[in-house]
């Protein structure tokens, strides 16, 4: 790390609250793994969100998930492993392709919003429906003092909308992300690709099957952000093609109009090849849903 224009690092509760006046050129700093690993000409201050001692993961009574930004990926695993949450978070966890070290320290929301085409828990949150829970400095909640904080709700595959760009205002912040118990249980089929095997992720295609019979199909990595198809029940998916007929939509559906619908292109895979990777994911998850 070699940030030369940051002058201080300070708890993020006073700005929160309003009690300090936010500045230009402050940062809220998580986990900083992604933070502190490139130039950032513009920071100034730091504001540490982990200060603010908030529970990595909650379970509501209804079975939806809370979590935090803050919570780091060896928190959110170590849930999973001890409370039987889907093996799909372990699985995403891992393409990560980070040692334990940066496990433990990477968080759920600095993923978020560094919007990164193969963010894993973008791939994660994305798939299951998770709703992020925004916050805007100010309105309070910071050390606990102030009032009610001023707040938004924007689902997961919204909030992404490119390579490296969210929908966040200026300021504004993640609080945490809820995971709708309904997607929890649901069952879930996981493909991914890369062109080597330590390789970042170049399409990670997650399908799900609710109980209620609706069938979700979310498309990342391949995408510049996530790409989701959803049908009703299973026989309107099989009366829609099957496999062949969901790979024809997604293929129609990245037709350039936006990121999401524009096949990725960096080093780690053209994009024609994330198209054939991504087409060939498709058919293969929804081949196992409805077997």
């Amino acid at each position: 790390m070699d940030l030369h224009g940051v002058t201080a690092l300070e708890p993020a509760g006073a700005v929160l609250d309003g009690l300090a006046p936010p500045a230009d050129g402050d940062v809220w700093l998580a986990g900083g793994t992604w933070l502190f690993s490139e130039p950032q000409p513009g920071a100034r201050r730091l504001l540490d969100l982990t200060s603010l001692g908030w529970e990595p993961v909650v379970q509501d009574d209804d079975g939806a998930l809370r979590i935090a930004a803050t919570c780091t990926i060896e928190q959110l695993t170590r849930w999973q492993s001890s409370h039987g949450l889907p093996a799909l978070v372990r699985r995403c966890a891992d393409a990560f392709l980070a040692g334990w070290k940066v496990q433990g320290v990477a968080t759920v929301g600095g993923n978020l919003v560094t919007a990164l085409p193969a963010a894993p828990m973008v791939s994660l949150l994305a798939a299951l429906d998770a709703v992020a829970e925004l916050w805007i400095p100010g309105g309070g909640r910071g050390t606990g003092t102030g009032p009610e904080p001023l707040r938004r709700h924007l689902p997961v595959a919204e909030l992404v909308t490119g390579d490296h760009t969210t929908a966040l205002v200026p300021g504004e912040l993640v609080r945490e992300v809820v995971v709708p118990a309904a997607s929890l249980a649901a069952r879930t089929a996981f493909r991914r690709a890369t062109l080597t095997p330590l390789g970042r992720s170049a399409s990670l295609v997650v399908g799900r099957l609710d109980a209620s019979g609706q069938s979700v199909v979310t498309v990342t990595a391949a995408t510049q952000a996530p790409l989701q198809l959803r049908w009703p029940s299973p026989s309107s998916l099989a009366e829609a093609g099957g496999a062949d007929g969901a790979v024809q939509a997604v293929d129609a559906a990245v037709d350039g109009s936006e990121p999401r619908r524009t096949w990725h292109d960096d080093v780690h895979g053209h994009p024609a090849w994330r198209r054939a990777m991504a087409l060939a994911q498709v058919r293969e998850v929804v081949q196992e849903l409805l077997a």
